[in-house]
This record gives C-alpha cells, sequence and structure tokens, in this order.
C-alpha cells in the first residue's frame, strides 16, 4: 500500500498541487468487484481545500487515473455499519448514497478516522459519523496495529492539526538544549531549518536507493500479474471443458431415462396384446366348427358345442380402459358377431328341419290310430319356432288324408 501511495502521490497528486494525506483501497458494493482507491487529500496553497478523490487503474492497467472528485463539504454523512463489529463496508453520502467496501476493516477505519480530522481541522459544518466507533473520533495519533498500517497517513494530517502533548513535551526538550531558543526565536528557527533540509536529503536519498528495489518489485508483480492472468485463461477453458463434459452427461442422462420410458412402455404394451391374444383369439378349429360344423352327428354337435363356449368367452372378455377403442379389437369384435350370427343360422334351419321331420313322423303315426285327431291337434298345434314351410306341410298332408 506505501508503495502504491507513492505512486499515486508522485503522478496524480504533487502535479496538482496536493498532498495525499489517506488511501483506502474498495470495490462498489453489491456489483462486480473492480477495486479502485478513494483518497483523501488536502491543497498545499492557501486557502486548503480538503477532497475526497476516487482514483483506479486504467484499462491497460500500466497507470493510475483520476476519475471522480468530491469536495468534502458536501459529504453529508459517513456511515460505518456497525460500531461494535469489524465491517469493511461503508456509505459516503455525498449528492447522492455511495456504497462501498474497503479491502480490510483497519484500512476502512484508518481513512474515516482521517476524514474526521480533516472535517475537525478544515470544516464550520459537521460532518455526521453513524455507526463509528468513539475510538476512531480523537484526535490523538492511533496506537498499535492501526498506527503500523496507517503510519505514513497520520504524518501528514499532523502537519495540519495541533500539536498533542507529546509534540509539545518533544518541542520543549529541544528548546532546553538550545540556550537561545527564547532569547533568538530566528536563530532557533534557523537551525531547526537546516535540521530538516538535512533530513529531507537524507529522506530523498533513502528514497532514491530504494527506488531500484520498487522497480524490480514493482517488475517482479508485473511478471506476477501475467502468470495470474494465464492461469486464469487456463482455468477458464478447463471450465469450458468441464461444462461441455457436464452438457454431455445431462443429454446422456436424458437419453437413458427415454431409454427406460420408451422400454418400460413396450413391456406395457405386450403386456396388453398378450392379454388380447390370450383372451380374444378364437382357434381356427372353432372358426370352421361354427362355420361348417356337421350337426347331425355327435363329434360334429360336441365340436360345435365346444366353438359356441369359446365364442362365448371371447365375446364377455373384460376389456381394459381403452382396449374398445383399437381398430383391431373392434374388427375382432365384429368378426365374432357374424361368427354368431352365421352360427345362428345354421342352427335354426338345422332345427327347423329337424321339426319337420319330427312332424312328418308324427303324422303318419297318429294317422295310423287315429287319423281325423291327429289332424285335429296338428291343425290347431302352434309352433312359434316353425318357419311358414312347416305350417303350409300341415295344411298339405291334412288335405290330403281327410
Amino acid at each position: 500500500m506505501t508503495a502504491i501511495k507513492h505512486a499515486l502521490q508522485r503522478d496524480i497528486f504533487t502535479p496538482n498541487d496536493e498532498r495525499l494525506l489517506s488511501i483506502v483501497n474498495v470495490c462498489k458494493a453489491g456489483k462486480k468487484k473492480r477495486n479502485c482507491f478513494l483518497c483523501a487529500t488536502v491543497t498545499t496553497e492557501r486557502p486548503v481545500q480538503v477532497n475526497v478523490v476516487k482514483v483506479k487503474k486504467s484499462d491497460k492497467g500500466d497507470f493510475y487515473k483520476r476519475q471522480t472528485a468530491w469536495a468534502l463539504r458536501d459529504l453529508a454523512v459517513v456511515d460505518a455499519k456497525d460500531a461494535v463489529k469489524e465491517n469493511p463496508e461503508f456509505d459516503l453520502h455525498f449528492d447522492k448514497v455511495y456504497k462501498w467496501v474497503a479491502s480490510s476493516a483497519v484500512e476502512k477505519n484508518t481513512f474515516i478516522s482521517c476524514i474526521w480530522k480533516l472535517n475537525q481541522r478544515y470544516l464550520r459544518k459537521k460532518i455526521d459519523f453513524i455507526n463509528v466507533s468513539s475510538q476512531l473520533l480523537e484526535e490523538s495519533v492511533p496506537s498499535g496495529e492501526n498506527q503500523s498500517v496507517a503510519g505514513g497517513d497520520e504524518e501528514a494530517v499532523d502537519e495540519y492539526q495541533e500539536l498533542n502533548a507529546r509534540e509539545e513535551q518533544d518541542i520543549e526538550i529541544m528548546m532546553e538544549g538550545c540556550e537561545y531558543a527564547i532569547s533568538n526565536a530566528e536563530a532557533f528557527a534557523e537551525k531547526l531549518s537546516r535540521e530538516l533540509q538535512v533530513l529531507d536529503g537524507a529522506n530523498i536519498q533513502s528514497i532514491m536507493a530504494s527506488e531500484k528495489q520498487v522497480n524490480i518489485l514493482m517488475k517482479l508483480l508485473d511478471e506476477a500479474l501475467k502468470e495470474v492472468d494465464q492461469i486464469e485463461i487456463k482455468l477458464s477453458s478447463y471450465e469450458e471443458m468441464l461444462q461441455s463434459v457436464k452438457d454431455q452427461m445431462d443429454q446422456i442422462s436424458e437419453s437413458n431415462h427415454l431409454i427406460h420410458l420408451s422400454y418400460t412402455n413396450n413391456v406395457k404394451l405386450l403386456s396388453e396384446i398378450e392379454y388380447l391374444v390370450n383372451h380374444m383369439d378364437l382357434a381356427k378349429g372353432h372358426i370352421k366348427a361354427l362355420q361348417e360344423g356337421d350337426l347331425t352327428s355327435s363329434r360334429g354337435i360336441e365340436a360345435c358345442t365346444n366353438a359356441a363356449d369359446a365364442l362365448l368367452q371371447c365375446m364377455n372378455v373384460a376389456l381394459h380402459p381403452g382396449h374398445d377403442m383399437l381398430h383391431a379389437v373392434k374388427q375382432q369384435q365384429q368378426r365374432f358377431s357374424d361368427l354368431r350370427e352365421q352360427f345362428a343360422r345354421r342352427l335354426t334351419s338345422h332345427l327347423n328341419s329337424v321339426f319337420v321331420q319330427q312332424v312328418l313322423f308324427l303324422i303318419i303315426l297318429y294317422e295310423i290310430f287315429n287319423p281325423k285327431l291327429l289332424l285335429k291337434r296338428i291343425t290347431n298345434l302352434k309352433f312359434c319356432d316353425l318357419n311358414q314351410q312347416l305350417n303350409g306341410l300341415v295344411r298339405y298332408v291334412g288335405r290330403r288324408y281327410y
């Protein structure tokens, strides 16, 4: 973070006569993670202008650019979301509410503390700080972990703040070491200026000495980023391959389901066909007996009886729902009806012939013993099952013999 802060100060804020006091790495809440930096800055010229600047890396990734700037006087509310638990989210209320998520809660707390100090120092209008720990709303220098993270930021803020108790004590010790500090303030100030220049020179030399190492580190970071990009490309290709395999497995699973469904339907269809064949199939021998069976012999009568029973069973079979809609079933039922009618006509014709023969035989017998009584009884006899030929035969016999 120190190297990034140094680069931002050098490339963006120094050309605009601004000093970078605090920085926090953030991204917008609820959106795709594209990191940027929120910077708290002050101008080096009077009157001092305090701004909050949004800086993001260019699309090519070679440099940083200034995107948006808000004046601190336009900031109405700072919402830290939770004053007790560590939470990286926070809101800044300017002309509208900007929701941010910091890379860490420590960076967020340091940035909010810097905003509070700048508000106390330079603005008459006080900003509302809600859900902020009371420990952050202090002008004293932070200690412990926060100090190690934000030491450089706090030193920059201290240039524009009143001296605290420790700084006053250090100045008193320095003035005690200089006997003329009170009597000759100009000489004391000149001495302090010379020492400050020496320290600035040493600081510049230290920076120049470490610049080579920083460049090496930046080069290594660039190489690491390239490696990360290559790994991401490989991971993307692996993900596409896995997605393709998943799609193929889904197709295979769907195909297996369809095959199983087709097999189940075929088994059910075979079962229904077997049921219809077993219960509605009339043997050829039965059909022949019904159509051509000899009704005069005992063997023929037995065959016709068995065939008639089989036909009755086929016609009275209990059909499952939907069977009567099948064309083959309708044809078979019609065939059974035709066989029944054909057999009924043959049987009726045979019975009529038998009745005629029996009547003739009775006429001859009764003619011998009592011809008049026989003719009277025969003419008065009504056979509901005899046809017109039998009645004509009776009349013919009566006319002939009497």
